[in-house]
């Protein structure tokens, strides 16, 4: 698999993204210089959160035959300021079916708490390096 991203800028505030045989657009919406083509980038940000913590949630389900089907999740985020606020918080809302046993809720969220895009975000302490033309130029640790 490969994991590494490749960016291009086509034009305007829009970016393209390759990943692998896949592509993705992001863009920002009018009222701040772009198009409103695509999703901006936060909002892909939360979308990769939301969306681990979902696949993990299927997985669980599938693994004890629990019909996933009808569940519902939901992010929230209560940050203030996206640049700034040192300790952001999010909050996901999980709506479940009336009959979904309740002995499976707190493993299951247990299980897709577990989800590698929330634990970077939580646990782990990444850096980015920038380089440019092969010289590093900036670090950026948590």
């Amino acid at each position: 698999m490969d994991d590494i991203l490749h960016l291009s800028l086509p034009g305007g505030l829009i970016t393209k993204v390759k990943a692998g045989e896949f592509t993705l657009l992001t863009d920002y919406p009018q009222e701040r210089g772009g198009t409103n083509i695509a999703l901006n980038p936060w909002r892909i940000f939360l979308s990769a959160i939301l969306s681990c913590q979902g696949v993990n949630l299927a997985k669980y389900c599938l693994e004890h035959k629990l019909d996933y089907q009808k569940i519902e999740i939901s992010l929230i985020p209560l940050v203030q300021d996206n640049r700034k606020d040192e300790f952001p918080e999010y909050h996901l809302k999980v709506s479940l079916p009336p009959d979904f046993p309740a002995e499976h809720i707190e493993p299951m969220v247990a299980f897709f708490n577990d989800c590698p895009v929330a634990n970077h975000l939580t646990k782990l302490k990444p850096i980015l390096k920038t380089f440019v033309n092969e010289r590093l130029i900036s670090e950026m640790k948590r």
